[in-house]
């Protein structure tokens, strides 16, 4: 119950920054700088500890640290640190995010690890999620700001990117035959990530589709993002189906983590569409 409650507090956070994206170009790819750039020379002074952003990436890469984005979603789809968490700060006047972030520490903060944020440029949002974060018991001690943010990383080569497919996510996969033998199992949801002229040409029967073919772009993540927010039941198990069981059910799974979905309810069925007994249960419907 607790995941649903995350999930469905993140789907009002898109929401919301959503709405905020509704505004003018320059609106739209600023909002967040403007925000911190009024804290000015604030942004060294108080007890925040900092971490630079190829130290941030090394971390990420390695392992045994949680790396924190808390930019609004069509930023940080627009590139990510690999193997980065989401969970919003922003807009910083949306009260109801600091509940999505108490939620979600409580719910994947309870180890030793570090945490190393990432905002926009390494100061409000980051101070705001420090807070946040330390009145929802986590030690001080463990927190700390990537110095200078995603405006930091975007001048590391490679640092941002869009590609999920090498996300340290421990992928759990179903046979073919398991997949069609849930066809039609109310408590099963099969999610096919192939593009609309292939699921037109065959699919299994009563699954849902969304168009991961091109998997770096942030367009289509973003539709697969409000599909699982709205469409989905971040309580019911996923298989994922794709062409051949690879990158874009990976990718597909990887926004679902970032829905609020357990990845541990996450499957990508075999082989995808490759798979003699999916082939022979394909329906053109």
């Amino acid at each position: 119950m607790k995941k649903r409650i995350v999930a469905i507090l993140m789907a009002a956070a898109m929401a919301s920054a959503m709405i905020t994206a509704c505004g003018s170009e320059e609106t739209q790819t600023t909002s967040e700088e403007s925000t911190d750039s009024e804290s000015g020379s604030e942004s060294t002074e108080g007890d925040y500890q900092y971490v630079s952003a190829a130290d941030a990436v090394a971390a990420a890469k390695e392992g045994g640290t949680h790396v924190l984005d808390v930019r609004e979603w069509n930023n940080y789809v627009s590139g990510r640190v690999v193997n980065s968490e989401w969970c919003p700060i922003f807009p910083l006047e949306d009260d109801s995010l600091v509940e999505t972030m108490t939620a979600y520490a409580e719910e994947n903060f309870g180890d030793d690890e570090d945490i190393y944020i990432i905002c926009n440029s390494g100061q409000r949002g980051a101070q705001k999620a420090t807070g946040v974060l330390e009145d929802a018991g986590i030690d001080a001690s463990r927190i700390y700001t990537v110095e200078g943010g995603a405006e930091a990383l975007a001048e590391e080569s490679g640092a941002l990117t869009t590609n999920r497919t090498e996300d340290s996510i421990e992928w759990q996969y179903v046979s073919g035959a398991e997949a069609v033998e849930a066809v039609g199992n109310e408590d099963i949801q099969i999610l096919d990530v192939r593009d609309d002229d292939t699921y037109a040409q065959g699919h299994l029967e009563g699954s849902l589709q969304c168009n991961l073919k091109e998997i770096e772009d942030a367009d289509a993540q973003t539709a697969l993002y409000e599909m699982a927010t709205s469409e989905m039941d971040p309580e019911k198990p996923v298989y994922l189906l794709c062409y051949s069981g690879n990158n874009c059910a990976k990718t597909g799974i990887s926004v679902l983590k970032d829905a609020g979905y357990d990845v541990s309810n996450l499957y990508i069925i075999e082989n995808g569409a490759k798979d003699a007994d999916v082939a022979a249960a394909f329906v053109t419907e």
